[in-house]
C-alpha cells in the first residue's frame, strides 16, 4: 500500500506541474496564435533571480518575490516588444516566430548557465530534514 500510495501522490504532483505548463502554453497561444517555447526558459531566469536576491543578496523573501515578479513582467514586455512585435508587424509565418522562440529559449538556457552555472540550486527558505507524510506517502 504505501509503494502504491508514494507513486500516486509523486503522480499527481508531477500530473499537476505539466498542467500549470500546459495551461501557460495554451494561454499564451490562444492570445498570440504561436507558440513561445521560451516560456520555461523565462520561468527559470526568473526563478534564478529570486534565488539571486533572496539566497545571495539576502533580500526578504517576500519583498525578493515582489522584485521578481517586476522583473518577470519587464522581461516578457521586452522579448515582445523586441522580438515578436517587430515580427509581426512585418506580417512574418508562425514558422519565424516559432523560430524566434526557440532561438530565445537557446539564449536564455546559455545565459542561465553563464552567470549562474549547471549546478543544482536551493533557496532554502523552508529547512527541511524530512518530507511530510500523507496517507503512507512521503512529500
Amino acid at each position: 500500500m504505501s509503494l502504491f500510495a508514494q507513486l500516486t501522490i509523486n503522480g499527481l504532483i508531477a500530473g499537476s506541474i505539466y498542467a500549470l505548463v500546459a495551461s501557460g502554453f495554451s494561454l499564451i497561444y490562444k492570445t498570440n496564435r504561436f507558440m513561445h517555447f521560451a516560456q520555461g526558459s523565462v520561468v527559470a531566469f526568473c526563478a534564478y533571480i529570486l534565488f539571486l536576491f533572496f539566497s545571495r543578496l539576502h533580500l526578504n523573501f517576500i519583498f525578493g518575490a515582489l522584485i521578481t515578479l517586476i522583473f518577470s513582467c519587464f522581461i516578457g514586455f521586452f522579448i515582445y516588444r523586441f522580438v515578436y512585435l517587430p515580427l509581426q508587424k512585418r506580417k512574418t509565418l508562425n514558422i519565424i516566430l516559432l523560430l524566434a522562440s526557440l532561438a530565445l529559449m537557446i539564449l536564455i538556457d546559455n545565459l542561465i548557465q553563464l552567470f549562474f552555472g549547471a549546478d543544482v540550486k536551493t533557496i532554502g527558505l523552508i529547512k527541511v530534514s524530512k518530507g511530510m507524510t500523507f496517507l503512507g506517502a512521503i512529500i
